[in-house]
């Protein structure tokens, strides 16, 4: 019975599946039997699989995130971001002159 349980534990990863056993596309027996015969990294579930968000990679991502740079890097842009708006009230005030 613990192959049960493995499977119900495995379908809370993938939660979109059941529209597909709702509108009888699959039968959770035919969901099950593809899941024992070929483990849950089957081709088959993988659609299902695609729009999930591994949250452990999301902070290993920001862990990895140096601070620092990301810092230096928006005080770039946002003098940049100044610069081209002086030259643009700049740009429109010659304009009005002319």
């Amino acid at each position: 019975m613990d192959n049960m349980n493995d499977f119900k534990s495995f379908l809370k990863t993938i939660p979109s599946i059941k529209k597909d056993v709702i509108a009888k596309k699959y039968t959770w027996q035919q969901i099950y039997e593809i899941y024992t015969m070929y483990g849950e990294d089957d081709d088959f579930f993988k659609p299902y699989k695609v729009h999930q968000i591994d949250m452990n990679d999301i902070l290993e991502i920001i862990k990895n995130v140096d601070l620092d740079t990301l810092a230096a890097s928006l005080q770039s842009i946002e003098k940049i971001l100044n610069i081209v708006s002086t030259l643009i009230v700049k740009n429109n005030k010659d304009d009005k002159w002319s």
